[in-house]
């Protein structure tokens, strides 16, 4: 029976593959790394035999590598199709897609970054006519949540 596999990241180009199962061994790693190595289409392959994964830097589909492992029978890659996305992953691609489409809204003159930016500023400028110099305004917390957020991790890149 092949080893399982799983696709715990995935990009253009680029794909890592976890085989825990085979976490440490090093024989079954290194023949991946050469197997690899030597199929059209795929640049660089790097292994980690310590975590149990298979970074492929590749020019091909996802379809096209999991054939090749399980053609040569190397593992079996579950899940190709359902990849999980993390929570940051998905609200990160939804601020993208607002970004796009408020820059092409304004003619490029305002991103997500540049809107916070004014609204904070005008509701600093209220919040200072109306006399509440004291408290953090909510509006500010979520700010600093939403920063914290985009610094953290994958979903990084959204308010440029």
């Amino acid at each position: 029976m092949l080893p399982r596999a799983y696709i715990s990241h995935r990009t253009r180009g680029r794909l890592r593959i976890r085989i825990p199962s085979k976490k440490g061994d090093r024989a079954f790693f290194g023949g991946l790394k050469e197997r690899f190595s030597g199929f059209e289409g795929i640049k660089t392959v790097e292994v980690n035999a310590l975590t149990g994964s298979l970074l492929v830097m590749h020019d091909l589909d996802s379809e096209r590598i999991a054939g090749y492992a399980m053609a040569g029978n190397l593992f079996s890659l579950q899940g190709l199709n359902a990849s999980p996305r993390r929570l940051q992953q998905r609200v990160s691609e939804t601020f993208k897609g607002m970004n796009t489409q408020l820059v092409a809204l304004t003619g490029g003159e305002i991103d997500i970054g540049g809107l916070a930016f004014l609204l904070l500023l005008g509701a600093g400028i209220y919040q200072m006519s109306v006399g509440n110099l004291t408290a953090l305004p909510w509006y500010a917390a979520f700010w600093y949540a939403f920063n914290i957020f985009l610094k953290s991790g994958q979903g990084a890149g959204v308010a440029a």
